[in-house]
């Protein structure tokens, strides 16, 4: 491992990362995801904010597991609090540890195995309906395909099989919250307002009858949303059922002294996983199907692997452990476009990061895109390998050069859940179609709350066995 450069801390201009983010967003080529070559550590201010970028796993390491109780979420995190509430995404200290140990059950193997059928059959409904698909060459937008689909999947996992329509029917409006919110947060980051002013204005946001965009809409839509999540947690309540979906786990969980989740925490989480939970698994997945169209050789291979363990027949759960070369795909996939790209923190605790002081109040950035292609932990990092994370290497890796899930004991609760529906999804849409990207259409990466493909991701779906010649993916 190179040693960490931890000499004179070097500065970036403020005014030039405050242009980008005005006039592109947060861009894959931004000041505040490259930080400054040849450092590991690069410190920025603008609008009275101080800001680090950490580029080596050893510094991101000592955030997120050594010194992880100096660390906060950052304010960005606080809007979203206003949007999904108080749960395990936004909460802190031992409010957030306590309900970490209550709700670490929920989303453990062990119970997952009762809601995978209600994960397995969206993922059948989707594929059928490409199946009656009136033509061998089917075009389709991967992205918003695989957004439709992993919120169902989410929809159906949370609420079980009676309410997959629930989230069809608010999809358009999760989807039109999530952009919202990217523009509200963009808002956030430039305005730079003190953490009290952000919840006393949350406060007034919560009850006002009408507000400006983008935070009008952004609230029209989360009352919407709302509404929707508290009818059918009532429904819940007032007709009880043994389903095991995970709203009914949420339900049932006691804490120490045997007292169930608030309502209100229920809300929170059941909303939380909604929201986020679909969101970075669809993008994980429109890169995957783009990346295994430029590797046809990888993919061949999980074809071959997809077709010799599931045959004709319907997975069952023990099948997901058996898609080793699938679930790598999958997992090489989020290291070359992680859906989540950056971590943002805030320090609450003077602190010391390879020999740079840290001052209290100031901004964390661990660019996960970065570390996913930094040459000294990623040999040849452009290459698109899954051998990278077979088994018998995946425990070779630093643990802090590959965060998709993040990291410590904040890693996403999730993670499991989004590995076992990422690796579900592949298989099963493997089994009928091959997919390869349509020739001329621009694929370049945006860097907004997820890393997602600008414009979409329009592929063709070719049924397997049609024996045609693999479309070449356009550079």
């Amino acid at each position: 491992m190179s040693a960490v450069t931890a000499a004179r801390t070097p500065r970036v201009s403020g005014v030039r990362v405050a242009q980008q983010t005005l006039l592109h967003g947060l861009r894959t080529d931004s000041l505040l995801i490259r930080g400054v070559e040849g450092s590991d550590i690069t410190k920025f201010t603008f609008n009275r904010r101080t800001a680090y970028v950490l580029k080596h796993p050893d510094y991101a390491d000592h955030v997120l597991h050594g010194a992880v109780d100096r660390y906060h979420k950052s304010i960005e995190y606080e809007l979203l609090r206003t949007v999904v509430g108080v749960s395990l995404f936004t909460d802190e200290d031992e409010s957030w540890r306590r309900h970490r140990m209550i709700l670490n059950p929920v989303l453990a193997k062990r119970h997952l195995t009762s809601v995978f059928d209600l994960m397995l059959a969206p993922i059948e409904r989707f594929v059928e309906r490409l199946k009656h698909g009136n033509s061998d060459r089917l075009e389709i937008d991967m992205t918003a395909g695989m957004t439709e689909l992993t919120l169902d999947v989410v929809g159906s996992a949370l609420f079980g099989h009676g309410m997959a329509d629930l989230a069809r029917r608010i999809g358009p409006d999760v989807t039109d919250g999530l952009r919202a919110a990217e523009r509200a947060t963009r808002l956030l980051l430039l305005a730079n307002p003190p953490v009290w002013l952000v919840r006393l204005v949350a406060g007034i946001v919560d009850r006002a009858p009408m507000l400006p965009p983008p935070i009008g809409r952004l609230h029209q839509i989360m009352r919407t949303i709302d509404r929707m999540v508290w009818d059918v947690i009532h429904d819940r309540q007032e007709h009880p059922s043994d389903a095991e979906d995970v709203l009914g786990l949420l339900l049932s969980v006691r804490d120490e002294e045997g007292e169930p989740l608030p309502l209100r925490r229920v809300r929170d989480e059941a909303a939380t996983f909604m929201l986020a939970g679909h969101e970075t698994t669809a993008n994980a997945l429109s890169w995957m199907w783009y990346l295994l169209a430029l590797n046809p050789d990888a993919r061949e291979r999980m074809l071959a692997e997809v077709d010799g363990v599931l045959r004709d027949r319907r997975p069952c759960f023990e099948d997901v452990a058996r898609l080793p070369w699938t679930a790598a795909c999958v997992q090489e996939a989020m290291r070359v476009y992680s859906p989540a790209w950056v971590l943002p923190r805030t320090c609450v605790e003077d602190d010391v990061i390879g020999g740079h002081r840290i001052k209290r109040g100031s901004t964390i950035l661990i660019p996960i895109n970065s570390l996913h292609h930094d040459e000294r932990f990623w040999p040849d990092p452009e290459v698109f390998d899954p051998t990278r994370f077979l088994p018998e290497r995946i425990k070779s890796h630093h643990r802090s050069a590959y965060l998709p899930f993040g990291g410590g004991r904040r890693v996403c609760i999730g993670k499991t859940f989004a590995m076992i529906e990422a690796t579900l999804v592949t298989a099963l849409m493997s089994r009928s179609f091959v997919y390869d990207l349509k020739p001329g259409h621009p694929v370049v990466p945006e860097a907004t709350l997820t890393l997602r493909p600008r414009h979409g991701l329009k592929m063709i779906a070719r049924r397997r066995g049609d024996g045609a010649a693999t479309i070449e993916a356009a550079a």
